[in-house]
């Protein structure tokens, strides 16, 4: 420890003279002697935690900001404190006029002109063409097509069809959107032919590119006028794409209008259908898949186009299937993410269904309620939902005779659905355990499923999937954004969901299916579709679950022929199953694709940029040595990983190291954070934030825990500003950013506001704790808000007023499903990367929506040779796969061209003095003489024990640029005496006196100094030992090759081929120990890119890229590669298999240790990738994979045995060892067992960080912790219902754990909880915006309305990318209601159709008037 004294006058002290230095004024700037230990376990930091973070205080803020007044009762100290400028909470310039000054001094000493590099704006005014009249199918098909439909056409046009070749020429950072968010083999019917099916006219336009607005005699209340919506060109086409993935071929739509009914006939008279109409319809059909993915980017307006189909579908009787001839009306199912989203649903379906279409609304989830006005809808409670009791008059509902039966919507939360419905049987591995469906079992049947964001079901092994795979259904629909969320492995789940219907249409026609099945023995065999019509039932084993499987996981995104397996297969079942269109897309008006429709001008402009920050040299030389300590012991699980890859337990500790990589990165005082407190009982766990926020803790309480030793504490505001960025390059950009964009009223004197998505719950507290000690008004969106609380920030964050939250904090882990963040902001900073691209771009749509009025600015914060470029290359090597099937028809010529706009770089880097010492010596090792300066001056310090750790920055308390402090000693922060007792928190904080210490160090000057050498050391011991203290390793030193260039047998053209990702790190792995033990990766990207130069003349002249050139899968990889840095605005992309980074500041004794363990790796970070996906959902090692994908994969299983082992998968039970239930896997940005690992570690390294007993802490990366829940039917976790847990005891000095984890794992105890009245409330309510707007359609139809204003309760879930990983609750965002809904308001009459068909799925065209099913109902 040390002690500190200074004069008996701080204000001198403080305030300095012009002689004096910075760091003279901070030695003398503490008032009080202090006693501090460093980063150990001791019983004065578990004091100050209790006292600082658990005791529950004032915590003086006041709307969203530290209130200086609650603080300071005397004006002259509330002067001293804020360096005399004005502040008040109630006065936004003056506070902003502060923030922006203490930002200015704070980040002075730290240049951030030049430590931060802005990048974006890749290739602006470049663009690229592509040609759109180019034929794309086989000839005979198009003459095939040509013959049955154009010549309808042409009795249209007696000068018959006209030969144009278009050309779409688009700016190539529109291009890349479009390539990556879209996809060219789904872009739906054309426009012109859907309009004419659904008797569309247009009635308006929108948006800057003047797109049009369609109204129909379908929908009366949608015509575009006095402020009522209309249907635009893309939700047009994908209900009708819908459509006929559900029926195959259209029956034609029959308008129902009071005008057109024959009281005589008793019928609606139609008019005739044109020959023209007849062609469109006959074209738009599609093999009969029962099934769809609609895939269209966040903001396209989903829900109306699903509300449009249900209603259709419902009015026309479509959803009625036929059995033994007979009609069977069935009702239909949404499940949506949450209950929140489900009473949107709700809401949108009451306000604009037609009473023919949807006759009742039946929801059931806690705490919903009915309102007055909503006589459509029904609320059943969970016992009611059981039995379905006779008294509700809902018997009519299960009669598949009534044709009410079919216009009846049921919504539930799909974790509601699952617990109640989904059950299993057996009760011990030695009986068999099988999942059963409720309402199966009990012959209750659906005509429509509907799963809204379906990526909840991706995963087979939850029992979310299987309560909808269980269920009798005749249609499904899956709608999502993000098909595949993570990687391509996700699209397994839905694939065999929506195949569960082809296989109840072969079962009837058994030859057609032998037919299929001899033709199709693999997916190579996929290519003789092309040879096949559109509509023809062949087209359907595109969908096969045994073809996908054999792709998907024999081509893993780290096999070397992946992406190019993906371009050639996967773009079948894109066809088939998948409509996916984005903003920049270009839909085609006519069947020819001679008049292209830009989507552009939908939604608002996006620049994105990406800010590289360099840190300082001694926060540099910190986060170096820390990132190595991580790495070796990430490298040590690794290998021992590799040693036995069959026990994926090994992989808790890999995963839990990741975690800790991104909280160093991005911060190395959280990281201490975290390290300290997981030493003394406490933790950076969402529960332990949760007890921080409960406690009132504001940065002033949270401050004394960055304080090193030897550092001084604060005094004045500015010093504690400083103090905050001193180790936190991403708070430092955060700052600048906010300093010029944001502390600026905007036009009309409206304050500006952020969004900041972030992955730690920690770093999320800490930016919101220095924000508000800013008297900025900053809230986190985090998972211990109750839906109400999360409904009035979001409310908040929308407003424009002066107090509303001027920046939110959106946390990856809490889902944003439904959650719309537009109306107030267009400014983003991504302070943390996602663990997928898919997720983090989820996030940024959040104001990325039809409606946002400005232009969207988004930045990535990336900080040099950090963790953060390994992530990077993990997110792009994950979503390669799926983009390999963009490269179809067209769009490979617009690859090429961005391969040859980009060659420059090629052409530069060949010119630079590294590449060409690389080609001279072909040498991949590290430099010799990197580490010179160490190994000198670790000769001159001999044995001594080195610390990981440079002294840490002082703190400046005061200097030249720093205003007095105050008037006298009392006066001091140190010493501050506050005039209520509320107020003793500042003295409580900071008067630490000798008293005190030696009361908790033991008394006596020995037992003191005794205490202050114990706390040196454990201090150097975690320095040195990373989170699991000071290892007693043995060094693993191998001899330093000179050179690499043997190894390609010192020739050129073997050094530079071409090869993709997966090959490089094939090869790494190949490599003979010693080479891996220096391998450097910075030269390795460096020949990468040579490798892209034209080797035939070593450059000479520039390489010309062709469309043959994409058959090599390197250079199909940079070709989206370049997509991917134009959409993210970097210059690089980096190539990493391993966390490393450039270690120049480390010494060579770390080093050598490093080496060693680097030598020894066998296995790459892709590889445990590979490894958690497969134990994702299951144990690692006493349970194997249950459907067994893999393993029959990799056995050589015919297609026909995957999808026999798949269907006995739906009803087989996970096994867990404990009789542990099989949970819900849902994550947003981590891997789920990202994040559970370090659940499990959070005991047994408190014990082990303290015993240090080597043994104990190797026991760390093996044993797991025991967990307890109380868990609800949805399978979350209500505050109400979390056991308190007991504080941790210290006997005799042993510390004895006796905290409990918050994660359910034992049926037994799981608890159905129902509905009650002492539970919060979800009302369907909407908004005023929204109100406003259904006002206007209601005065053109027959709408309802009903308001939301409570909402579930508190629910918790652990985000902590620290910590435990399990989702104790789902997404359960307050959203906005911007889902656009339709108005149907028109009669019945019944359009029959069949199961039947020919060989080619031409059903008949259903128009005839007659039959026993055609009653119709009067006007």
């Amino acid at each position: 420890m040390t002690q500190d004294t200074v004069s008996a006058h701080p204000q001198e002290d403080a305030q300095g003279t012009k002689e004096q230095t910075g760091q003279q004024v901070a030695e003398k700037a503490v008032s009080t002697k202090v006693s501090r230990p460093g980063l150990c376990p001791s019983p004065y930091w578990e004091k100050r935690i209790q006292r600082n973070l658990k005791q529950t205080q004032n915590e003086f803020l006041k709307y969203g900001r530290l209130d200086p007044h609650g603080i300071f009762k005397n004006q002259q100290r509330l002067n001293d404190f804020y360096s005399n400028r004005p502040v008040h909470p109630s006065r936004i310039i003056d506070n902003q006029n502060f923030a922006r000054w203490a930002i200015k001094e704070s980040l002075r000493e730290y240049s951030p002109e030049s430590q931060f590099e802005v990048t974006g704006e890749i290739m602006q005014g470049e663009s690229v063409t592509m040609e759109t009249g180019k034929q794309t199918v086989p000839k005979n098909i198009a003459e095939a097509i040509r013959a049955e439909g154009e010549k309808w056409v042409d009795s249209e046009d007696p000068n018959g069809a006209k030969e144009i070749v278009p050309e779409i020429v688009q700016e190539v950072g529109t291009m890349a959107e479009a390539i990556i968010s879209a996809s060219p083999n789904s872009l739906g019917p054309p426009i012109e032919a859907c309009s004419s099916y659904l008797r569309m006219e247009k009635c308006g336009e929108y948006g800057r590119n003047k797109l049009s607005i369609w109204r129909s005699p379908l929908f009366p209340t949608l015509d575009g006028e006095d402020g009522r919506r209309g249907f635009l060109d893309n939700q047009i086409t994908a209900i009708v794409w819908i459509m006929s993935r559900f029926l195959g071929k259209l029956p034609r739509l029959k308008i129902k209008q009071a005008g057109l009914w024959d009281r005589k006939q008793k019928r609606y008279v139609q008019e005739p259908e044109t020959e023209l109409e007849k062609m469109h319809r006959d074209r738009l059909r599609s093999p009969r898949y029962a099934g769809a993915i609609l895939a269209d980017s966040m903001g396209l307006g989903k829900t109306m186009t699903t509300i449009a189909c249900l209603d259709i579908l419902a009015n026309q009787r479509l959803n009625a299937e036929k059995e033994d001839g007979k009609p069977k009306y069935r009702p239909m199912l949404i499940l949506t993410p949450n209950q929140t989203v489900a009473a949107q649903w709700v809401d949108e379906i009451d306000h604009i269904a037609s009473d023919r279409g949807v006759r009742e609304i039946i929801v059931s989830g806690d705490g919903i309620q009915r309102q007055e006005h909503q006589t459509r809808v029904r609320c059943l409670t969970a016992s009611e939902f059981k039995t379905w009791p006779r008294s509700m008059e809902l018997d009519y509902v299960w009669d598949e005779g009534d044709m009410f039966a079919a216009r009846v919507i049921l919504v539930v939360a799909i974790d509601t659905w699952s617990g109640r419905t989904c059950i299993s049987t057996g009760d011990d591995e030695a009986t068999a355990k099988k999942w059963h469906s409720t309402f199966t079992e009990s012959g209750r049947k659906f005509s429509i499923v509907v799963v809204d964001e379906a990526y909840k079901i991706r995963n087979t092994a939850t029992r979310n999937w299987k309560s909808v795979a269980l269920l009798n259904r005749h249609f499904t629909l899956l709608i999502t954004a993000t098909p595949c969320m993570n990687v391509l492995a996700d699209l397994l789940g839905p694939v065999r969901l929506l195949w569960q219907g082809v296989e109840k249409y072969f079962e009837k026609k058994p030859a057609k299916w032998k037919v299929i099945d001899d033709m199709f023995k693999g997916h190579n065999d996929l290519r003789h579709l092309d040879q096949l019509l559109p509509w023809d039932d062949k087209q359907l084993v595109a969908g096969r679950p045994g073809l996908i499987a054999r792709l998907i996981y024999k081509h893993r995104s780290s096999t070397p022929v992946g992406i190019q397996e993906t371009r050639k297969s996967l773009k079948y079942f894109e066809s088939l199953a998948i409509l996916r269109r984005a903003p920049s897309s270009h839909l085609f008006e006519d069947w020819k694709q001679t008049r292209p429709v830009s989507l552009d001008g939908l939604l608002p402009k996006v620049d994105n940029f990406t800010v590289n920050i360099e840190p300082d040299h001694a926060l540099a030389e910190a986060y170096q040595n820390a990132h190595v300590d991580l790495l070796v012991d990430y490298m040590e699980s690794v290998n021992a990983w590799a040693r036995r890859k069959e026990d994926n337990s090994e992989l808790k500790p890999v995963l839990s190291t990741l975690i800790q990589f991104q909280l160093a990165a991005a911060s190395m005082d959280v990281y201490r954070l975290d390290k300290l407190f997981s030493m003394n009982r406490f933790g950076t766990y969402a529960t332990d934030i949760l007890t921080m926020r409960k406690a009132g803790v504001n940065f002033l309480r949270l401050a004394p825990f960055l304080l090193e030793p030897e550092d001084p504490t604060p005094k004045v505001a500015l010093d504690y500003v400083k103090l905050a960025v001193r180790k936190s390059p991403i708070l430092r950009y955060i700052l600048h950013y906010i300093k010029g964009n944001v502390l600026r009223k905007g036009p009309g004197g409206k304050i500006k506001k952020l969004l900041i998505t972030e992955a730690s719950p920690m770093l999320a507290y800490y930016y919101e704790l220095v924000l508000q000690f800013l008297l900025i008004h900053c809230r986190t969106l985090h998972s211990g808000l109750s839906p109400e609380e999360r409904k009035d920030l979001i409310a908040s964050f929308n407003d424009d007023s002066d107090h509303s939250c001027q920046i939110m904090i959106q946390m990856y882990t809490v889902g944003f499903a439904g959650t719309n963040l537009h109306r107030s902001c267009s400014q983003v900073i991504i302070a943390s990367q996602a663990y997928s691209l898919a997720v983090q771009w989820q996030a940024i749509h959040r104001i990325i929506r039809v409606g946002q009025n400005s232009d969207v600015r988004v930045y990535r914060l990336k900080v040099n040779n950090s963790f953060h470029s390994f992530r990077e290359s993990r997110q792009i090597e994950k979503i390669l796969p799926e983009l390999g099937t963009r490269a179809q028809g067209p769009m490979n010529d617009v690859l090429v061209q961005l391969l040859n706009l980009f060659q420059f770089e090629v052409d530069d880097a060949w010119e630079t003095p590294e590449a060409q010492q690389l080609l001279e010596d072909m040498n991949l090792l590290t430099d010799n003489t990197m580490y010179a300066e160490e190994e000198v001056q670790e000769s001159s310090e001999g044995n001594d024990e080195e610390s990981d750790e440079p002294a840490p920055k002082r703190l400046k308390a005061g200097n030249e640029a720093t205003p007095k402090t105050g008037t006298d000693d009392e006066d001091s922060m140190e010493g501050l005496i506050l005039e209520s007792p509320e107020h003793n928190l500042l003295q409580t904080i900071f008067q630490e006196n000798e008293e005190d210490s030696e009361q908790e160090t033991g008394g006596s000057e020995e037992e003191l100094e005794s205490s202050e050498e114990e706390s040196d050391e454990g201090s150097d011991s975690d320095s040195d030992g990373g989170i699991l203290g000071k290892r007693n390793r043995e060094s693993h030193e191998l001899p330093r090759p000179t050179s690499t260039s043997n190894l390609f047998n010192s020739s050129f053209r073997p050094f530079l081929e071409l090869k993709p990702r997966a090959e490089y790190y094939s090869e790494f792995k190949n490599f003979p120990r010693e080479v891996k033990s220096y391998f450097c990766h910075k030269k390795n990207n460096l020949r990468r890119m040579l490798s892209f130069g034209n080797l035939e003349n070593n450059n000479a002249e520039t390489r010309e890229w062709t469309v043959e050139d994409l058959d090599n899968t390197a250079v199909l990889e940079r070709a989206m590669e370049l997509m991917l840095r134009v959409r993210l605005g970097t210059n690089s992309l980096e190539m990493l298999p391993l966390p490393q980074i450039d270690f120049s500041l480390v010494s060579q004794g770390k080093l050598k240790e490093l080496a060693g363990l680097l030598g020894e790796a066998k296995v790459t970070d892709q590889d445990i990738d590979e490894a958690r996906e497969d134990s994702q959902g299951k144990p690692s090692k006493s349970q194997p994979d249950r459907a067994g994908v893999q393993r029959l994969v990799q056995e050589g299983r015919s297609i026909a045995e995957i999808d026999e082992a798949l269907r006995d998968d739906i009803r087989n039970r996970d096994i867990r060892r404990g009789k542990k239930r099989m949970k819900d896997w849902d994550f947003e940005e981590e891997a789920v067992a990202d994040q559970q690992i370090a659940a499990q570690l959070e005991v047994t390294r408190e014990g082990a960080l303290k015993s240090g007993d080597p043994d104990a802490r190797s026991r760390l990366k093996s044993e797991p912790r025991n967990v307890k829940v109380k868990t609800e039917e949805s399978d979350t976790v209500t505050l109400g219902n979390i056991k308190e847990a007991p504080k941790t005891e210290t006997t005799a000095g042993k510390s004895k754990v006796k905290r409990e984890s918050f994660i359910g794992d034992n049926p037994t105890g799981r608890r159905v909880k129902e509905e009650s009245p002492s539970r919060a409330i979800v009302n369907l309510a909407h908004d005023s915006f929204t109100r406003n707007r259904m006002k206007n359609e209601s005065q053109a139809g027959d709408t309802r309305g009903y308001s939301r204003d409570s909402a579930l309760g508190k629910k918790v879930k652990e985000e902590s990318p620290a910590r435990s990983p399990i989702d104790l609750t789902d997404d359960d965002n307050i959203i906005t209601t911007t889902h656009e809904p339709i108005v149907i308001d028109d009669s019945d009459e019944p359009i029959m159709v069949d199961d039947s068909d020919d060989d080619n799925n031409d059903n008949s065209d259903d128009d005839s008037e007659d039959g026993s099913d055609d009653s119709e109902e009067s006007p």
